[in-house]
């Protein structure tokens, strides 16, 4: 049984609207790369019913935090071994300097809508910040161990046009809190059509080369380091604290 597999049967034992509806969404290039973690304390920001964390090698101490009880109890039953906590994402729970890796997934886009509607933001440096976002970098950032990590995603308004953040947004709330951090673009085939996604490159290609190439090399391709454009589907950021 492929990994895709595995991760939709969970989603259908669980809940099925809850599947991220795409076989090639930023959060299988996410698990990807955390699922070489062991031996490490893990913290999963908005993990809703713990699909990302239930990938992850069970010597590790996986603690999901979400807002929603229903989640956490569903998350609790079908994941025993996965600790939940009811937390909002700028309210972490936890002892500074206390996580080793903090798990960030699609989340930061709610912060920054969350803040448009209450209007909810600064300005510095002629730069319009939101402060939910801020704080639940500072809050990340608070709980990581020193040399700790975070691993981000988070979709690209570029693509969207809605109001997810831009890659000017993101780098410059990084910036204020993390020292050392790196955004990667993720999936930067054009979009054709805002009205028909399933027209669209971004949806296309992926599968077209996973006829001719494996999974894991389609999802490692979709990466890129530098676009000249700074459009993707969506932005993959790790960032270590110092």
């Amino acid at each position: 049984m492929s990994e895709l597999e595995k991760i939709k049967i969970k989603f259908d034992k669980i809940d099925p609207q809850k599947w991220w509806g795409d076989n090639f969404d930023i959060r299988f290039y996410l698990i990807r790369m955390v699922q070489k973690i062991k031996n490490s304390i893990v913290v999963d920001v908005g993990g809703g019913i713990g699909i990302i964390l239930s990938e992850l090698d069970e010597s590790n101490f996986r603690i999901n935090v979400d807002f929603s009880f229903d989640d956490l109890k569903r998350c609790q039953k079908e994941f025993y071994k996965i600790e939940n906590v009811c937390s909002t994402m700028n309210h972490l729970p936890f002892k500074t300097n206390s996580i080793h890796y903090v798990i960030c997934a699609n989340l930061l886009e709610v912060a920054k809508t969350i803040d448009l509607k209450i209007d909810n933001t600064f300005v510095k440096d002629e730069k319009v910040y939101y402060k939910t976002v801020i704080q639940t970098l500072k809050g990340i950032n608070t709980i990581l161990q020193n040399r700790g990590r975070m691993y981000l995603t988070t979709p690209n308004n570029r693509y969207y046009k809605t109001t997810k953040l831009e890659y000017d947004e993101l780098n410059n709330s990084l910036s204020m809190v993390f020292y050392n951090f790196s955004i990667k673009f993720f999936n930067t085939f054009s979009k054709m059509t805002q009205k028909y996604r399933k027209l669209n490159l971004a949806n296309i290609m992926p599968k077209i080369l996973s006829k001719i190439s494996n999974r894991e090399k389609v999802l490692n391709s979709l990466v890129k380091e530098n676009v000249s454009d700074r459009y993707s589907v969506s932005f993959f950021v790790e960032a270590e604290k110092s």
